[in-house]
């Protein structure tokens, strides 16, 4: 049995995310989750595939390993999104931090994009310059205003998003999500501690494979 569905839970525990929350991202409904980590069901490919394109992690570590906080959290995040809510692209010599995403990827500040049930203000949007496709979550810039959103229909100078009541007209940027950073969050000390036993535990499980 693989280790997906205590991943997506310690997932969904680091990032504040519902069962609700994260089946919407990853694409399925709130049941299948629930039965993913209650180790009642184990996952398409279709869903790990997803799973490790929204929370940039490898295929390998979501079925094998148990993912850390640190791992979850992201990376050393350069600041990319200041000003005045401008896209900014990153400083040369800091775009290794980036070498793992398509060229041209920029990160945005959820402060600057519309209030979405996919994003927090805190995080910030790594996307790359895309044509808009149906199905795709991405973030499309229309009169001013930035979007985020799967796309529901694509139309000449038009696009419509799933979390949209209108309709983008003339959009001036459009970005494909490729991942979404989180900044580390302060947890409680009981929340340490069943980290630690956790750890533990999967300490345990590999020397017993070893016997």
């Amino acid at each position: 049995m693989s280790k997906f569905g205590k991943n997506i839970k310690k997932i969904r525990n680091v990032r504040g995310l519902t069962q609700a929350q994260l089946a919407e991202m990853i694409e399925v409904n709130r049941g299948v989750v629930s039965s993913y980590e209650e180790g009642r069901a184990e996952p398409k490919i279709e869903t790990i595939i997803k799973t490790a394109e929204v929370f940039q992690l490898s295929i390998d570590l979501l079925l094998k390993s148990s993912v850390t906080v640190n791992q979850l959290s992201g990376f050393a995040l350069p600041e990319i999104a200041k000003g005045k809510g401008e896209v900014q692209k990153l400083p040369e010599n800091r775009q290794t931090v980036f070498d793992f995403l398509p060229k041209g990827t920029v990160g945005i500040s959820c402060r600057d994009i519309e209030p979405s049930t996919y994003i927090k203000k805190a995080e910030t949007i790594l996307a790359a310059p895309a044509k808009a496709v149906v199905g795709k979550l991405m973030l499309i810039q229309s009169e001013g205003k930035k979007y985020l959103g799967k796309v529901t229909a694509v139309n000449a100078n038009e696009i419509s998003l799933d979390n949209l009541d209108r309709i983008l007209h003339q959009p001036s940027l459009m970005l494909e999500v490729m991942g979404i950073y989180s900044p580390i969050q302060q947890i409680s000390p009981l929340e340490e501690r069943v980290l630690q036993l956790e750890n533990r535990l999967d300490q345990l499980e590999v020397k017993l494979r070893e016997i």
